[in-house]
């Protein structure tokens, strides 16, 4: 099968989106995924489109490519934050051609997360834009389950479920579990693999690995076919495969390639 395959932020973090785009491009990719809504983590610098020289840029990067913007990130819904704030990087990602947003959620008041969802939802049906909704053991949002009751309790038909692989490995999603969900709620995948090893959630290997040790496709031990086909078909995978070590070695071309190369590789292996 022919597979789309987006370049997501967290693969080379730090890069400006419009060398994002660049590198997605030389890399041989379909499409990129960049972070223009800061989660304001340590040292994290901020691309955010209301910069008029961020946005101009990565404009002039997506057309002389012609790579599209896939999505854009983290519309965290949080203790103290006003999705509404959000609706200029959407507005201006609506403009460059996004058509999804991925959210999370960083509470646990889940009657206030429940609205600001709601919020953030009729925010992006304003643009034509969908939610991704992702989970994950150490934010507010921590199952298939949980997710999966966001949703309902939200009603609103652009709000997709999310599945990154590394998190539902460490949430013991299977792929029966994800051949139970109706295949339209899901949106896109964040392709990548990782260590066997749970940790608890106040280890240091739970966020540490998530940003900065996952492994390349089908060298780790996630069982991403059986999630794959749990999901059945995608739009597209955006590939989110963070590792420090693997970026000091090859460069940010050299892993990024490498990510693209063992993704293609692995599905290719596994009929996928």
């Amino acid at each position: 099968m022919n597979h789309m395959f987006s370049l997501a932020y967290l693969t080379v973090p730090g890069t400006h989106p419009a060398d994002l785009v660049e590198l997605a491009a030389a890399c041989g990719y379909n499409g990129v995924s960049p972070r223009f809504i800061s989660m304001r983590l340590p040292g994290e610098p901020d691309f955010s489109l209301e910069n008029e020289g961020v946005y101009l840029s990565v404009r002039d990067a997506l057309e002389r490519t012609h790579i599209p913007l896939m999505d854009i990130e983290l519309a965290r819904i949080g203790d103290g934050i006003d999705v509404l704030s959000y609706e200029k990087n959407i507005a201006r990602a609506a403009e460059l051609g996004a058509k999804y947003i991925i959210s999370s959620v960083w509470t646990e008041d889940h009657v206030f997360a429940l609205n600001e969802m709601k919020k953030l939802c009729d925010l992006a049906e304003k643009y034509q834009l969908l939610v991704n909704l992702e989970f994950m053991s150490f934010s507010g949002i921590r199952t298939l389950d949980e997710a999966e009751n966001m949703i309902r309790a939200v009603g609103h038909s652009n709000l997709k479920l999310m599945i990154d692989c590394l998190h539902a490995h460490r949430a013991g999603v299977t792929q029966s579990m994800l051949e139970a969900v109706p295949q339209e709620k899901f949106g896109f995948v964040h392709l990548c693999d990782g260590p066997a090893w749970i940790p608890p959630v106040d280890h240091p290997d739970m966020t540490g690995v998530a940003r900065s040790g996952r492994l390349y496709v089908g060298e780790g031990a996630v069982d991403i076919a059986g999630l794959l086909k749990g999901v059945g078909k995608v739009p597209y995978y955006s590939i989110e495969l963070p590792n420090t070590a693997e970026m000091d070695a090859r460069g940010k071309f050299g892993h990024a390639k490498r990510c693209l190369e063992t993704a293609k590789a692995f599905l290719e292996k596994n009929g996928l």
